[in-house]
Formats: C-alpha cells, structure tokens, sequence
C-alpha cells in the first residue's frame, strides 16, 4: 500500500473504532503526521491478525532509525489495540486511551530504549531473526541463531522495545511471525504485558533491567 493509502486507513481506522476527529488531528499537528509519513510502512509486509490490526514484517537490512519510525507510525495507524475490548476476557489492567499524549508516551519510551534499535534490530537480523512492529508500538520478533536464542526464556523475553518470543530453532522465522499474528486472538494481552516491561527498560535503564533479570 501507498503513503496515501496508510493515511486513510489510519482515518478510517480511527472512525471505525470512535476516536474523536479532534483526537486524530492532534496527533497529526503535534506529531507532524502527514500522508508521507505512512512511506516507511511501505518497505514493510502488512500482516493482519483476527481482528483486523495490522502488524508490519521489517525487511531484514532497515536501519534502527527506521525501524523506530515504522514502529510509532504502527500504534498510530492502527488507532487503538483492542485490549480490555467490550465482550472479551476481563483485561487485567485499564486500557490507555488512543490519543496525542500516548503517542508522545511511546516517543518517550522509544527515546529511553533507543539502544534497542540502534543496535538491537541489526543484532536480531544479523543473527538469523526477524521482526514485527505490532500495533502496541513495540516490536515482537522471533528466531534465529544460537546465539541469538539466549536472549529469549520461557514463553519470551523483552529486551528495551524488542519482545523476543521463544520459539526455538526456526527454518523460516518471518513465516512464524506470520502465523502468531494471523492465530493469536489474544496477541493482545500478551503484547500489552509485554509493553508495560518495555516501561520498565525505560524507567530503570539498561543495568537496572540487567540487575533485575539476574
């Protein structure tokens, strides 16, 4: 999809799920959101989940820069990542509102987690991973080598603005991420979680974090 394509899917992203228009032209002045912004996405695979989001597949050799960019402009399109949706499973925390001052929360976090992309995107890659932005403003990868597979415990591990998933030894790590997005109805939960440790990177810093996990 085009630039111009994103910018109305975002529009209509946000009707569909009620933001207020006021709401989305804020985000666009204060964030200077325009038609061209949406370019990075374009690079990227769209991926759906069940709910219709969309998630974004990062070619292997983008930089960390825009890998940062096309993670924020996720949240932004998606316009909202149905946590605590109506008629689902009680959420365990409340769901932030979809608005200009999240967008610049994200910008904050990203900012405080910068290291993540600007070193650990290419790790990731280098090593034989791949990555997703999801509509959280997070990435969520999966795979690689062996290296690359001690970063990630148990169900996963979140490294700064990275949700590593343990996946194991993968032949194919993007067609995984692919079917996590497309089979998980509750991707939600998980990355909402997830996203409140990435918080935690950027409040305690990285030896903070190291000195917790130890």
């Amino acid at each position: 999809m085009r630039a111009n394509g994103y910018w109305q899917a975002w529009r209509e992203n946000a009707r569909r799920r009620g933001v207020p228009e006021d709401a989305v032209a804020e985000i666009a002045r204060r964030h200077a959101i325009r038609p061209e912004s949406f370019a990075i996405l374009g690079q990227a695979e769209e991926i759906k989940d069940p709910h219709g989001k969309s998630f974004f597949l990062l070619p292997p050799g983008i930089s960390g820069d825009d890998a940062r960019a096309a993670t924020l402009l996720t949240y932004v399109l998606n316009a909202g990542t149905d946590y605590g949706k109506a008629g689902r499973r009680p959420a365990d925390f409340p769901e932030t509102p979809y608005c200009a001052a999240e967008v610049e929360r994200i910008i904050k976090r990203q900012n405080a987690n910068r290291w993540s992309y600007s070193r650990d995107v290419r790790f990731v890659h280098r090593n034989g991973g791949r990555l997703v932005t999801t509509p959280n403003g997070i990435l969520m990868g999966v795979g690689g080598n062996w290296l690359q597979r001690q970063f990630s415990r148990r169900g996963g591990t979140t490294w700064g603005d990275i949700f590593m998933v343990n996946g194991g030894p993968l032949s194919d790590p993007a067609e995984r991420l692919r079917r996590i997005v497309r089979g998980s109805p509750d991707l939600d939960r998980v990355l909402h979680h997830e996203e409140r440790h990435c918080r935690q990177w950027a409040a305690k810093g990285y030896l903070g974090m190291l000195g917790g996990y130890g």
